[in-house]
């Protein structure tokens, strides 16, 4: 089989890209939709003079549930982590840790993350599908050093001391005099070019995905559109010529209102009009990674093509698909789920009929109609004004001319209705649950067993979320930088994580390893963490004092670090010393060193001073004396107080005796019931 020319591949590539997920109108339309409830946009379907009020359930679904996802997705605690291929090996679990710290730093320390990955989670709680897209940027920096004093062998070590992998170009741009008498300052410019990782996240409606596929790799095109300026091709090494070449563009999807419907708050869509210069004009770029047969061997293969309308700039074997893709809720045999905002928008549209209806019924409350007869002014009765006059047109009482009709107020029915559809909204994505979680004994109890009980239910199906983000689109990120630094960066870095330098070459990793997900159901409570941990510490502090084997301190400070992070503090360097970074511990060894010398110092000057010795345990001997005098005195009055007391208390009762006695005598003798006699 032949190889394809230019021109049937740009025919392949159109069959491919015609009901891909940017072009299908029924999966952008369905995403328009999905944004527009969560901006609480209209329906469509309101009517003049009623109410035009929307439910908002779908935003404070989302926004709920962002509050926890940026908490464990965006906070201190790890996400993923390389595993070791075999833990034996130290230099395989070397090799696994520094990778785990390194892609970490790449996606979650930069000053784009946050932007980046907080959109990444919200896109898929909003939309069906969420995209970012990692690749390798060449970054080009200029830098100059100003150096005063400065002898020509000086000068020497100096510029040998800025070489690097990374550096381009040192060179003197020039020298200051600063004076007669004063040094000279000498100008030195160094020019950087480095490979870094960037993400950035992709619009739904430029993204191209295959219809119906099942995930990623098996699609058979995924890729995304774009607008990019002439300039911007030109920074990126694409020839001249072929820039000047390719035909200005208009809108990347012009049947898509999803990015007029974001930029709706600022006036709608972007134009062009005084951006006339050459460098400024927008061209249509498909950055596209089609599995196909372009070489004719009957095996297609996985390209990387770069194309604006039918002119191809690149077409190389790519064997990587660098996008990461995730869904808050995954659906079987589909790389496409469903969004929390999908899931909330029935129970949100039917809120939204039952809020207007209670609007326009107490509109009606408030503005009753009027049952008029011929004896009242109709244009009176027509001009609706505070404090108004109706006049009539006889003698009788007004009320025989006119009367309201009354209209029965709904209000408080209908809030009972809304209450059960936010139960039944509950029940679908755990926010503003109220009677979930509950034990048969705990019913109609209002105690914080019940509460507990209810946080827990919600807890988990926001925790479960999680989960499926970080085992699709997290874990795709993590592996696909991890692919991309092992595949292209040809050079050594140095970065510091959390207060320790590390230095990076992925030209040495040698070991293929899987990645092992540290955010699970319950992971995420941080109160639970640290009461987990709490526990295992007192345990291995108990083994600790037992001597036994079963405990070390890398394991000490293992839980030690895991409650740190829980405690929301990412830098466990800050209040522990690692034991597996010996320069941790030198200041500590010092500490507990200085500790036993000063205990040392004072055994000594006391075996030197044995009169002192002795004159200080005789004053102890004395003040021990005094208090145990003390003490026995104080027993003493005690029980002279117990034995007075029991006296005290016989002789009372003696004297009740006795005196009962005598009143008994006295009834009888004179046969009359009198009180204090013996019964």
């Amino acid at each position: 089989m032949p190889k394809m020319s230019e021109s049937q591949l740009v025919t392949e590539l159109d069959l491919m890209s015609v009901d891909a997920t940017g072009n299908n109108s029924a999966f952008i339309s369905e995403n328009e939709r999905l944004l527009e409830r969560y901006n609480g946009d209209p329906y469509g379907d309101e009517k003049p003079e009623e109410s035009k009020v929307v439910s908002n359930d779908e935003f404070d679904v989302v926004e709920s549930d962002m509050v926890s996802l940026t908490r464990v997705f965006l906070g201190p605690s790890e996400i993923l982590r390389f595993k070791p291929v075999k833990s034996s090996d130290p230099e395989d679990v070397k090799e696994a840790d520094s990778k785990t710290k390194y892609v970490n730093w790449q996606i979650r320390e930069q000053d784009w993350s946050f932007e980046v990955l907080s959109g990444f989670i919200k896109n898929a709680e909003i939309h069906k599908l969420s995209v970012v897209k990692y690749f390798i940027e060449e970054e080009e920096t200029v830098e100059e050093h100003k150096k005063t004093g400065l002898s020509d062998e000086e000068l020497a070590v100096f510029q040998d001391s800025l070489k690097g992998e990374d550096v381009k170009n040192i060179e003197i741009v020039r020298e200051e005099q600063n004076g007669e008498d004063e040094e000279n300052t000498v100008v030195i410019k160094v020019e950087r070019k480095k490979k870094c990782v960037k993400i950035t996240n992709v619009p739904l409606e430029n993204f191209r995905m295959s219809k119906n596929a099942t995930n990623k790799n098996d699609a058979q095109l995924v890729g995304d559109v774009e607008l990019v300026t002439r300039g911007e091709l030109l920074a990126r090494g694409i020839n001249r010529d072929i820039v000047d070449s390719l035909q200005l563009a208009g809108t990347v999807q012009e049947n898509a209102r999803l990015k007029d419907i974001r930029d709706q708050d600022e006036g709608g869509e972007e134009t062009d009009q005084a951006l006339l210069h050459w460098a400024n004009e927008k061209v249509e770029i498909q950055d596209l990674y089609p599995k196909i047969d372009y070489d004719g061997d009957g095996i297609a293969e996985r390209r990387h093509i770069l194309r604006s309308k039918d002119v191809i700039i690149e077409n190389e074997v790519f064997n990587h698909v660098p996008y990461a893709m995730m869904s808050s809720i995954l659906m079987p045999h589909k790389a496409i789920g469903k969004s929390r905002a999908e899931i909330t928008c029935p129970t949100g549209r039917i809120k939204t009929s039952i809020l207007r209806g209670i609007n326009n019924n107490i509109m009606a409350v408030n503005n009753p109609r009027i049952a008029a007869n011929k004896n009242v002014h109709m244009d009176d009765l027509l001009v609706m004004r505070p404090n108004g006059v109706i006049r009539t047109k006889d003698q009788s009482n007004p009320g025989q001319n006119m009367f309201a009709i009354e209209v029965p107020y709904i209000g408080d029915k209908a809030l009972q209705v809304i209450q059960y559809w936010d139960q039944a909204r509950a029940q679908k994505t755990g926010s503003l649950m109220t009677s979930q979680g509950l034990e048969a004994d705990d019913l109609g109890k209002e105690t914080a067993t019940r509460f507990e009980g209810v946080r827990e239910e919600s807890k988990g199906k926001i925790e479960l979320v999680a989960r499926v983000m970080s085992e699709t689109g997290f874990r795709q990120l993590f592996e696909g930088v991890a692919w991309l630094d092992s595949n292209f960066q040809n050079t050594k870095v140095e970065i510091e994580v959390l207060g320790e330098e590390l230095a990076v070459d992925p030209r040495d990793w040698k070991y293929k390893h899987s990645l092992s997900n540290k955010v699970g159901l319950g992971a995420g409570d941080d109160a639970q963490v640290l009461k987990t941990m709490g526990g295992l510490w007192a345990i291995h502090q108990q083994l600790r004092e037992a001597n036994s084997p079963m405990t070390d301190e890398v394991k000490r400070f293992n839980i030690l670090k895991s409650m740190t992070h829980a405690a929301g503090l990412a830098e466990e360097s800050l209040y522990f010393n690692n034991p597996e970074r010996p320069k941790e511990l030198i200041t500590a060894q010092n500490e507990i060193m200085s500790g036993i010398i000063e205990q040392l110092q004072q055994q000594v000057a006391a075996l030197q001073n044995p009169l002192a010795e002795a004159e200080t345990i005789k004053q102890q001997g004395n003040l021990i004396k005094a208090e145990s005098d003390a003490r026995i005195e104080t027993a003493k009055h005690l029980e002279d107080q117990r034995q007075f007391n029991i006296e005290a208390a016989q002789k009372q009762d003696q004297f009740n005796k006795k005196l009962a006695a005598q009143i008994t005598e006295l009834e009888l003798k004179f046969d009359e019931q009198l009180p204090g006699g013996v019964q």
